[in-house]
């Protein structure tokens, strides 16, 4: 499966989240991850912020390492600019819609609209879904 995911995902699949986790290691061994730079750089962002101990920021870097490494880089473009109630989640949606992804993964699927342009889908409705 063609996936994007959302950095709440990342960030929790960083910070011990058994599901988050579980759905990295399913997507880097078994599905295509795109990202673009927006994506890339909203993750190191949030990754660095204070708020997290040094130990936790390493994790994060870690996990950051292994996405990068399995990645597909695209450029996001599209003629109908995508406007969501949080701006940040823009970019993944329209890094989405770029890829032809058929999925991207949130733990905030009130912040994209049900499925218009690409399935929506926490991680757990992700992994269920391969089930």
């Amino acid at each position: 499966m063609r996936v994007v995911i959302d950095c709440n995902v990342l960030i929790s699949a960083g910070l011990k989240s058994d599901t988050c986790r579980r759905l990295l290691t399913e997507v880097i061994s078994g599905h295509q991850l795109f990202v673009s730079q927006g994506i890339v750089d909203e993750y190191y962002e949030v990754a660095s912020r204070v708020k997290f101990k040094p130990e936790e920021i390493n994790e994060l870097k870690i996990v950051l390492s292994k996405i990068l490494r399995v990645a597909i880089w695209v450029e996001p473009y599209f003629d109908d600019p995508v406007y969501l109630a949080d701006k940040d989640d823009e970019i993944y949606l329209a890094t989405a819609i770029s890829a032809k992804a058929d999925v991207v993964i949130t733990g905030n699927k009130r912040h994209f609209p049900s499925g218009e342009m690409v399935k929506i889908l926490t991680p757990r409705e992700f992994l269920d879904l391969l089930i």
